[in-house]
C-alpha cells in the first residue's frame, strides 16, 4: 500500500514539475556532439561493464562522456569509478537528492542516453528533467516524457542489443 502511494505521489510531483520544464530540444548528430550523458542502473555489475564499454566506444578527444548511475542498495557502491547515488539518497517520493544529481540534471548535454531497460523512477526523474538537448531511451508508451527518441527493445534482447541500436542510430544522424 505504501509503495503504491509513493509511486502515485512520485507521478503527481513529476507531472507538476514537467509543466514548468521547457528546455530547448533538437536533433544533434554525433559529429556535432561535444558532451554526452549516460544514465544507468549500476546495481548489476554486468550492465555496468557493458555501459562502460559503450561509453569508451563513443568517447573521443573532442567528445566528453559523463555517466550517472543509480545503485539500488542502502549503502554507496565501492567499485564504481563514476558519480552515482544510492537508495538512501532518495526522498519519500523516490526523487534522487544530492549535489551530483542536481548538477547532472542541470548540465546541458548534447545527447543524453538512458541506458536502463527496467522501470526506475529515480533514473526516469533525471531523464525527464534533464536539460539535455536530445534524449534517447528505450520504448515505453507510459514514459514518453523521458525521451525524445525511443528505441524498441524486447525483454529477451537485453542491454547489449539496446546499446548497439543506440550506437547505430546516433551515428546514422547527419
Amino acid at each position: 500500500m505504501i509503495q503504491w502511494l509513493r509511486k502515485r505521489l512520485y507521478q503527481y510531483i513529476l507531472k507538476k514539475e514537467l509543466r514548468h520544464h521547457k528546455p530547448s530540444r533538437g536533433i544533434i548528430s554525433m559529429a556535432e556532439a561535444k558532451e554526452i550523458g549516460i544514465i544507468l542502473d549500476a546495481t548489476d555489475p554486468t550492465i555496468t561493464k557493458l555501459v562502460n564499454q559503450f561509453a569508451d566506444s563513443i568517447r573521443t578527444p573532442y567528445r566528453k562522456v559523463s555517466i550517472m548511475a543509480f545503485y539500488d542498495y542502502p549503502k554507496p557502491a565501492i567499485n564504481l569509478n563514476f558519480p552515482h547515488f544510492y537508495r538512501k539518497q532518495l526522498n519519500f517520493f523516490m526523487e534522487p537528492q544530492g549535489y551530483l544529481v542536481e548538477e547532472f540534471i542541470d548540465k546541458r548535454f548534447d545527447i543524453l542516453i538512458n541506458a536502463f531497460l527496467k522501470d526506475s523512477p529515480p533514473l526516469e526523474y533525471i531523464a525527464a528533467l534533464s536539460q539535455a538537448r536530445y534524449r534517447i531511451g528505450p520504448y515505453k508508451t507510459d514514459k514518453m516524457y523521458c525521451s525524445d527518441v525511443m528505441i524498441d527493445v524486447k525483454a529477451h534482447q537485453g542491454i547489449d542489443y539496446y546499446l548497439e541500436q543506440v550506437k547505430h542510430y546516433i551515428y546514422m544522424i547527419k
